[in-house]
């Protein structure tokens, strides 16, 4: 494209892209169509986004909900991005379908590895309601609701974990299950 010609949207040909800040980047996003550029990580984060929206998922906490959900042997039985509102903090709820625990270790062991790079303490809960399950939630700390800043850092952490767990099943303590 020769300098200074407008930028075009690479499916349908628009010029008009709008610039777009997502966290620490910028992606430019076609007015017309809808389609995103920019790095591929960012651009699969607004496509789940965009998902979790149409779904009437929490954006925040669907990443890492579809991620987990996706894991052999996992089952989601609910997620939360938390409620400013009413002072709830974010989790995401699964059972082991296969009853066998290398997932539920591989997430354990990630969080372990994550700790210092998340803003809140995250633990993996057992419960029992009709079934076994786990729920992937902040330490409690004897308060009934948080303030809007809290449930803000933890859902920073949920895209945190989200990318991080990516990462992480490339890795050959991952696979071993």
């Amino acid at each position: 494209m020769p300098e200074g010609a407008p930028e075009q949207c690479q499916v349908c040909g628009n010029h008009a892209l709008v610039p777009r800040r997502v966290t620490d980047a910028v992606v430019r996003e076609c007015e017309f169509c809808g389609h995103i550029e920019g790095p591929s990580e960012l651009v699969e984060l607004l496509e789940l986004q965009r998902e979790a929206e149409e779904l009437g998922c929490s954006e925040y906490s669907y990443p890492l909900a579809r991620f987990i959900d996706e894991l052999p042997g996992v089952k989601l039985l609910g997620d939360s991005g938390g409620n400013r509102k009413l002072g709830t903090m974010p989790f995401v709820a699964f059972e082991l379908s296969d009853h066998r625990t290398w997932q539920l270790e591989n997430l354990g062991q990630a969080l372990r590895l994550m700790r210092e790079e998340l803003s809140r303490e995250w633990m993996i809960e057992f419960t029992f309601d009709y079934q076994l399950g786990f729920e992937l939630r902040t330490r409690p700390d004897g308060r009934k609701t948080h303030d809007p800043d809290e449930i803000e850092a933890a859902r920073r952490d949920l895209l945190h974990m989200w990318r991080r767990l990516r990462g992480y099943t490339a890795l050959a303590w991952w696979k071993q299950g």
